[in-house]
């Protein structure tokens, strides 16, 4: 019975993944990270009977997530059939111009936004590390958590993520000199700054036009496409996790070779660490029975409802970071103040809600509808940016840091929308 019902969530996690893939939704990226992260995992982990926790627990899981699956499903089609259709009008010849005008002036904007912001990040790094190559993620934590407000990296993370899918307008455009060199800006932030999060517009870049340019049925194309980038992302995320344990990007190639790096990064895959082994916490959670103080509140949602005021302006109505509580009850230690855990978001939801979160593929299904409709822009180029924005936000969902996801796409969107009627302010001018 436990096979079959890992099986169901499985299957439910893959149809959902057909469907959304079809109808080109942006939140099959939510879905394709679940499934790597949780669906293959969690199956393989009953077929083979891996898993520290008791066959109920599991059961318990391929349930909660298999249902959780199916509601969402039913509201996204429901959703899908009701919706309207836009009719544009004819765009007028000068029409055309204006747009062309205005979109290569929103590219440019955000190309110099995205290298004064990686030239301030270089100049902070060299002040406070004496070199780019001293860098590392424990260093960076420090200085964020030292410096507070006044960091001009805790602004430079939100500017990134808001300018780095110009890179996927320029691959659109067949800039090459450009695209190029917002690859490298990309992957000097990612590398240098050790956050995982960090890589994925770069990743994007390459991913998106395989899901929204090929047919509406899986090609032997994309699926290979699709495949081996999935495969390169996951090697990735790992590497840059195995910077974190060595110091840095520099200090890893300095300590060990490639050949000794690659097995430590393919077995720390295989033995399920990192992102792979965050489901362990939603098994935690579901064997314990979400017996943890600010547990089944709904922290994480009332967190997002006063996303736009800080928690010390909220009069008490904005509760606690519940990532910390969920980092509490996972290493049992209820004085914590630091250590988060980001269990899938399968993993937050039952945390949040217990079993009547099921019932929370309800909102996800809506929050998915609403950002189809943000991201569906006539303008080429803030579609593009929003696209690598949007897929970004539902990877990080995915992994089961909610708050954290939505955040960084609100700010971000504003910077994005803000230079876009910069632009068209300007030409009106």
């Amino acid at each position: 019975m436990s096979i079959v019902l890992a099986l169901s969530q499985l299957v439910s996690i893959i149809v959902i993944i057909i469907y959304e893939f079809k109808r080109k939704f942006l939140s099959i990226f939510l879905w394709a990270t679940l499934l790597i992260m949780f669906g293959i995992p969690h199956f393989l982990s009953e077929i083979l009977r891996q898993s520290k926790y008791d066959n109920d627990t599991m059961i318990q899981a391929s349930i909660f997530v298999t249902l959780f699956n199916l509601v969402y499903l039913f509201i996204r089609i429901f959703l899908s059939k009701s919706r309207f259709k836009k009719k544009y009008s004819q765009i007028k010849k000068k029409e055309y111009i204006v747009n062309d005008y205005i979109d290569n002036r929103i590219s440019r904007y955000l190309f110099a936004i995205l290298c004064v912001s990686m030239v301030v990040f270089g100049i902070v790094v060299f002040i406070n590390f004496g070199s780019i190559l001293n860098v590392s993620w424990g260093g960076l934590y420090v200085l964020n958590r030292d410096t507070g407000i006044w960091n001009p990296l805790r602004y430079i993370y939100f500017i990134f993520f808001a300018s780095a899918g110009v890179c996927l307008v320029f691959k659109e455009n067949k800039s090459k000199l450009l695209f190029i060199i917002s690859v490298v800006l990309i992957l000097f932030y990612g590398l240098l700054s050790g956050n995982r999060t960090n890589i994925l517009p770069l990743l994007l870049v390459f991913i998106i036009p395989l899901v929204f340019k090929s047919e509406k049925r899986f090609s032997i194309k994309a699926i290979v496409g699709l495949s081996l980038l999935g495969a390169f992302s996951v090697y990735l995320v790992y590497f840059i996790k195995l910077n974190r344990i060595y110091g840095g990007f520099y200090a890893t190639l300095s300590s060990i070779d490639f050949s000794t790096m690659n097995v430590l990064v393919l077995d720390m895959i295989l033995n399920g660490e990192g992102e792979l082994g965050l489901r362990n916490a939603f098994y935690h959670f579901i064997d314990n029975n979400n017996q943890f103080p600010n547990f089944n509140e709904g922290h994480t949602y009332r967190r997002l409802l006063f996303i736009a005021i800080p928690t010390s302006l909220s009069f008490g109505l904005k509760p606690p970071d519940f990532a910390i509580s969920m980092g509490s009850a996972w290493i049992n230690d209820f004085s914590n103040n630091n250590y988060s855990m980001h269990p899938t978001l399968y993993g937050d939801v039952f945390g949040n809600f217990w079993w009547l979160g099921i019932f929370m593929g309800i909102y996800w299904a809506i929050f998915a509808y609403v950002i189809d409709k943000i991201v569906d822009r006539r303008n080429p180029s803030i579609k593009n940016v929003l696209l690598v924005l949007g897929g970004s936000m539902y990877i990080i969902i995915a992994r089961g840091s909610i708050y954290n996801a939505v955040f960084i796409a609100f700010i971000s969107c504003l910077l994005i929308f803000g230079v876009y009627f910069l632009s068209k302010l300007r030409f009106e001018k």
